[in-house]
């Protein structure tokens, strides 16, 4: 397993996930962050959805993800969100420091 990874979550809309986006990036939690618009199909309580949303890809160093996770569960808008985190095996080693110069190194 790698020392990196990319945090995935969802949001409503760009404007719901921008001020989650900000306070992940000011806090130094991951060192980029992506958007991408798709469509949701699933069953919340019982009812089923197709719904616009927006995912969220958080390139950050796993080591981080424990504060990453209980960040979004502070501010995540959604009662219950997506928050997975996927291991990054190999990636370039200029992007890979890049993630280490722009994220927490407490």
């Amino acid at each position: 397993m790698g020392k990196y990874g990319i945090a995935l979550t969802t949001f409503e809309d760009e404007g719901q996930a921008k001020y989650v986006i900000n306070e992940i990036i000011k806090s130094k939690l991951a060192a980029c962050v992506q958007e991408i618009k798709i469509k949701s199909h699933y069953t919340w309580k019982g009812e089923l959805y197709h719904e616009d949303e927006v995912l969220v890809l958080l390139k950050t160093r796993k080591e981080l993800y424990p504060d990453l996770e209980k960040k979004l569960l502070e501010i995540h808008p959604y009662e219950t969100p997506e928050i997975l985190f996927v291991d990054v095996e190999r990636g370039s080693a200029a992007y890979l420091a890049w993630i280490d110069e722009q994220t927490r190194n407490d």
